[in-house]
């Protein structure tokens, strides 16, 4: 089996061919969206994080756009700037530049104003939409993937059919050299040492722990016991009962593929294989963690059905709950709840699962995509807002 992707200069291939619009602060999303709307081919990467943070989370922030303009889904950038925000848009831009493909960018202090901005921003994007439009789609083998899954308003089927379906994919595109990233760092508490268990290097199952014990003593410090606060009266309506029963099933979406290293939110694997990225479980923010480490779509799990897409990465809706692929057939990309009905094996629905995921990275569209369900993201942050 193979794929059909958009080649890049830093080797990577991209399942789209997107000119991302890339502020580095909150303040001139409207500037990105005005160009979005005119300019086709475009997409805007909104957010609202990009000043007033401690040190860490600019850094965290600065890592995080620059590696969303590296995805290899991206065909080109325009960065936009306001011109007294904390992170540094020339940092930035050549940050995205050492993957080779085209950056421009635009400051709305230096010309002027909102309107300006737009008039000289939306000259450059469609230059930028015009040289994308000359690159085509080629053949590439499997070893070109990096998948990421994330599982959101779960139910007991989640564990049960669709987290294997997935862990049995990530089984499959690891033995064919592909990567794969797992994260939701609120999802495998409780089950943090099983994850640990499995890394190649033991460093990297300490980094794991510590991003567990991390997420404990940031809710200490606000007066929370996350323990206690993370299952969501949702996953209680579903039928899941402890914190350890949901760390197993969402475990369950690596399978028992050894870990090669621990990523920091944003960052990108060195090496194929299963990573554990340091993402939260919230959605805006979990999805742009797997696209900025580089995946090209992202296995998205859910039991009662979540809807939402994301503007970087297509999102395959993967459900095992019979009802909800009944109630929410406009938003679920495929049905695994023969699994829970014994009328096909864990091994064959990844089989149908993994042919649908390369079908989407050669240019099927998704569910969300088709809704335009997949607009919104946001980045994470630790500190507080100054």
């Amino acid at each position: 089996m193979d794929f059909y992707g958009y080649p890049r200069l830093d080797g990577q291939v991209g399942a789209r061919n997107m000119v991302a619009l890339i502020p580095t602060v909150g303040c001139v999303n409207a500037v990105a969206l005005h160009i979005e709307r005119l300019i086709r081919g475009t997409r805007a990467f909104t957010h609202h994080q990009g000043c007033l943070h401690p040190p860490q989370d600019t850094e965290q922030v600065t890592r995080t756009l620059i590696n969303l303009g590296k995805n290899p889904n991206v065909a080109a950038a325009l960065v936009l700037g306001l011109g007294c925000e904390m992170v540094k848009l020339e940092e930035v831009v050549e940050g995205i530049r050492e993957s080779k493909k085209p950056v421009e960018a635009v400051t709305v202090h230096e010309l002027g104003g909102m309107l300006e901005t737009i008039n000289k921003g939306a000259q450059i994007a469609a230059d930028l939409v015009l040289e994308a439009s000359r690159i085509k789609r080629e053949k590439f083998g499997l070893d070109k993937l990096c998948f990421c899954t994330k599982c959101g308003s779960s139910d007991t089927t989640s564990g049960l059919s669709s987290n294997l379906v997935v862990g049995e994919v990530c089984r499959l595109m690891t033995d064919n050299g592909g990567t794969f990233i797992q994260g939701e760092v609120c999802d495998i508490m409780g089950g943090e040492y099983a994850l640990k268990d499995l890394c190649v290097d033991p460093s990297q199952g300490d980094k794991i722990i510590g991003f567990v014990k991390d997420l404990y003593e940031r809710g200490v410090a606000v007066g929370a016991d996350v323990r206690g606060s993370q299952m969501t009266a949702g996953n209680v309506a579903g039928g899941l009962t402890t914190l350890i029963e949901k760390a197993l099933g969402a475990n369950a979406k690596g399978q028992r593929v050894p870990i090669q290293s621990a990523l920091l939110y944003g960052e990108r694997p060195r090496c194929p294989g299963r990573h554990i990225m340091a993402t939260p479980g919230h959605g805006f923010e979990n999805l742009t963690g797997g696209a900025a480490g580089g995946a090209q779509l992202i296995l998205f799990t859910t039991g009662r059905g979540a809807p939402n897409g994301h503007p970087v990465i297509p999102t395959i809706k993967i459900c095992g709950n019979k009802k909800t692929n009944i109630t929410m057939k406009s938003h679920i990309d495929i049905d695994v709840s023969s699994v829970i009905e014994e009328t096909e094996s864990v091994a064959q629905a990844g089989e149908r699962l993994y042919e649908l995921a390369v079908e989407v990275a050669s240019g099927r569209l998704t569910k969300a995509e088709i809704l335009n369900y997949d607009g919104q993201m946001e980045i994470l942050i630790k500190g507080p807002v100054m």
